[in-house]
């Protein structure tokens, strides 16, 4: 065991960058699908529409719609991927799963910079054994190998984020220098605008960075970082400018504007946000870091404010979501590997119960990479993106129903895993079924070769097991030839996410063809 130990203590930024990425493309090839409906349809939807030439939820405003401004998110990160879908598209690969799988790779290869920087500030703030040791965490924590390749903004933001805190910090060789430079303040100013406009909340911490650097390295940096990081925001959403009106910021505006309007609309307890100290980063060493991020703090500002700001904004939010936290997630790390190094050194008692530390950080990397390797095997909503892939590769899809007439609430189904991006009919507990099948051979005429394409429908998807006879058989009045093709089940991740909160849906998806028009 002290032979495992020291290897792992003198191991080799390159090595640690091997391994990070050996465990991210495990997670690329065996995790399809989507966890949460905002690392698909507020990111690969739109793109993947656009890249089509489609306007999918009429987020683009003007083009099939009347809207007179675009949908109100950030459109950076929707904009990167609509290219790398229009070059997968050039390069002729158009299968949508591959086309996921390639994105999932990028986003691996992607992720090695928070590595690579969290490894590399920690070597400058508290030397190569918290670089170490922090490499080590942000590489192989349960869910980050996972999280890295879904398309999610929360987590698309920490490479830049860690980037200005790096840029920030004073020169390594120069001990008369103790803070950055003019020129270092500018390029961490590039950086932090970057990642305030792939994730609007960072703004707190890009300002509480600003707050350090006015602190510690007077007014002029301070005024230089604030200029630049803002000219940079403003350029990530400068299609504000040139393609919806001309009207500055209309995506931030109305961000807030809906935020504010709709935050009661998703209650969560504060005590949800115990994801630092539970499962984001297990016991005992959550709580040895949490320690360590209170530890001195005057010694590491530069990680410990932007993190305490950010943190207790969605603390104090009605909207509490765990996810939102992951972009302060490698500063607690960083902040509380440091604190806690710092606190076991001058500690006496601490020096003297190596043991007791040795015993914590077996039982803590004995549970964390048992559950790291198996969120690395995951495949989040499987029904529904098996479902959207079978009628792709049915090669005859027109259009479909969704039939849920047991419940009102049914999810929304990944399109582009069917690469079509027509309005689909919904079938609720609520609706006028017999003047909604009447409706479709006028509405497939009327809009005919518009934006909005509402064809025939030749396939009707039922959502779940419950009182599936009879609601086949009642559609069955209107379309005779209604023949069962395959059906999908839930995944082993959903029904687990079932298990721990029953809201979490297990789904059952019965694919039939219609062979008739009604």
């Amino acid at each position: 065991m002290s032979a495992w130990r020291l290897y792992w203590n003198s191991v080799s930024l390159r090595h640690l960058l091997t391994w990070a990425l050996a465990v991210r493309l495990l997670a690329a090839c065996f995790s399809p699908g989507y966890i949460w409906h905002d690392d698909h349809f507020l990111t690969v939807e739109p793109a993947s529409s656009w890249a089509d030439g489609k306007n999918h939820n009429d987020w683009l405003p003007g083009i099939g719609n009347e809207r007179d401004r675009p949908e109100p998110v950030s459109f950076l990160y929707p904009g990167v991927l609509f290219a790398l879908f229009k070059g997968f598209s050039w390069l002729g690969i158009e299968h949508p799963q591959t086309q996921m799988l390639l994105m999932r790779l990028l986003l691996a290869l992607y992720s090695l910079l928070t590595v690579w920087l969290g490894y590399r500030i920690a070597e400058r703030m508290a030397g190569r054994r918290a670089a170490v040791q922090t490499g080590l965490l942000l590489a192989f924590l349960a869910v980050m190998p996972n999280f890295s390749v879904r398309n999610l903004v929360e987590t698309a933001c920490i490479p830049p984020l860690l980037a200005a805190v790096w840029w920030l910090l004073p020169p390594a060789r120069s001990r008369a220098q103790t803070t950055a430079s003019l020129k270092h303040i500018a390029i961490a100013a590039i950086f932090a605008g970057l990642a305030v406009g792939l994730r609007y909340q960072v703004v707190l911490m890009v300002g509480a960075l600003g707050l350090v650097v006015l602190w510690e390295q007077r007014w002029l940096r301070a005024i230089v970082f604030g200029l630049v990081s803002f000219a940079v925001f403003f350029l990530t959403q400068a299609d504000d400018l040139l393609l919806w009106g001309g009207k500055p910021f209309q995506h931030l505006l109305g961000y807030f504007g809906y935020n504010t309007a709709n935050a009661a609309r998703y209650p969560g307890s504060p005590i949800a946000y115990l994801s630092f100290l539970t499962y984001f980063i297990l016991p005992p060493v959550s709580l040895f870091l949490l320690y360590g991020f209170f530890y001195r703090p005057r010694k590491k500002l530069l990680l410990v404010l932007p993190a305490l700001f950010f943190i207790a904004f969605h603390v104090l939010y009605p909207n509490r979501q765990e996810r939102f936290l992951l972009p302060a997630l490698p500063l607690f790390v960083l902040a509380g590997v440091a604190g806690w190094q710092a606190f076991t050194e001058a500690s006496p008692w601490w020096r003297m119960r190596n043991t007791l530390l040795r015993s914590c950080q077996t039982v803590f990397w004995s549970l964390n990479l048992t559950a790291m390797l198996a969120f690395c095997f995951v495949y989040g909503k499987r029904a529904r993106v098996e479902t959207m892939t079978y009628l792709y590769e049915r090669g005859d899809l027109s259009n479909f129903i969704q039939e849920f007439s047991h419940t009102r609430d049914a999810a929304m189904l990944p399109q582009h895993y069917s690469n079509g991006w027509q309005s689909y009919y919904t079938l609720r507990d609520n609706s006028n079924t017999p003047e909604i099948i009447a409706s479709m051979a006028d509405n497939a005429l009327r809009t005919h070769n518009s934006m909005h394409e509402i064809p025939m429908p030749n396939y009707v998807i039922f959502m779940d097991d419950e009182r599936l006879d009879s609601r086949v058989d009642s559609l069955k009045t209107y379309f005779p030839g209604l023949q069962p093709c395959t059906t999908m089940t839930a995944g082993n991740f959903d029904r687990l996410l079932h298990y721990l909160n029953p809201l979490n849906r297990v789904e059952t998806i019965h694919i039939y063809a219609t062979h008739r028009t009604p």
